[in-house]
């Protein structure tokens, strides 16, 4: 198996990719955009699930949001986060429009895909938005609750991290104190989530980042772009979540209501808006299936 995690330069930006398979060899690539946090770790065992489903025989990049993983001083904005996937795509992966892809949004993620669609029609094969968050954002249960204590989160956090980080000196204990929050979590995915909490997330500037564009979000995630959709909608597929407090209520009917035609799922199992940390396997699984 062919596998890659490196810190690239795109467009001058540091950026930590992971790769499976080779591109050069597959006619068709899966792209991993994560939600916020951006950090790429925790999708990895989504992407070797998937790998294996298709038995090897495809190649899959996940690109982390730039300025979360690695972290940066500067807080990038969703148009420049949209532009910067749109950059790894061009540099990592074969430019033949033979070579088809397949683009999977997580969360905000899926609204940054949402927005490249147009970018790379002619080479579009697929897409996939799980639990997506492309619209009301700031008037979701979780958006309410987020405005009213930015303020007070963008300092607390990343400055309760720090403490961490000076109490708690050896990374073993911290580990060790992670790996229990993830008591939860398939047993195989258990190290790669404690090693991105570890290396990546438990960082003053990453959370200051990611807190940033959690704002930006709010205000910039209003209105859904149907245009968009209703020219792309055969090649869409929807995921939501019954109990995902990201978005607004009964978001799934009304989408499918809107367009009765489309892909448009929602979730019968209660899986957790961050799917990644419980439900890899299970979200894999589905992609595969409406893939083929």
């Amino acid at each position: 198996m062919v596998s890659k995690q490196e810190i690239i330069t795109i467009n001058g930006i540091p950026t930590h990719i992971y790769q499976l398979g080779d591109p050069l060899l597959s006619s068709k690539s899966i792209v991993i955009i994560p939600g916020n946090p951006g950090l790429g770790g925790f999708y990895i065992p989504f992407a070797h699930e998937l790998y294996n489903l298709f038995n090897k025989n495809i190649s899959i990049l996940i690109i982390s949001q730039a300025g979360h993983s690695p972290p940066l001083k500067y807080c990038f904005t969703l148009n420049e986060q949209i532009e910067h996937k749109i950059k790894a795509i061009e540099k990592l992966l074969p430019t033949d429009k033979n070579h088809r892809l397949i683009l999977i949004g997580h969360s905000i993620g899926a609204f940054m895909v949402l927005n490249m669609l147009e970018t790379i029609q002619h080479r579009l094969d697929r897409a996939f938005f799980l639990f997506p968050t492309i619209e009301r954002m700031k008037e979701s249960d979780a958006g309410k609750s987020f405005v009213r204590w930015y303020s007070i989160m963008i300092y607390l956090l990343p400055f309760l991290c720090f403490i961490i980080n000076l109490l708690v000196p050896l990374n073993w204990l911290k580990r060790k104190l992670i790996s229990y929050y993830f008591s939860n979590s398939p047993s195989s995915d258990r190290s790669i989530l404690t090693d991105t909490v570890l290396y990546d997330l438990l960082n003053p500037l990453t959370l200051k980042n990611l807190l940033r564009m959690a704002n930006e979000e709010m205000f910039v995630v209003k209105k859904r772009d149907d245009q968009i959709i209703q020219r792309f909608i055969d090649k869409i597929t929807f995921y939501y979540g019954t109990n995902d407090h990201w978005v607004p209520d009964n978001i799934a009917k009304e989408m499918k209501q809107i367009y009765p035609k489309g892909d448009i799922v929602e979730c019968t199992n209660k899986y957790l808006h961050a799917f990644v940390l419980r439900h890899s396997k299970e979200l894999a699984s589905f992609v595969f299936n409406r893939i083929h």
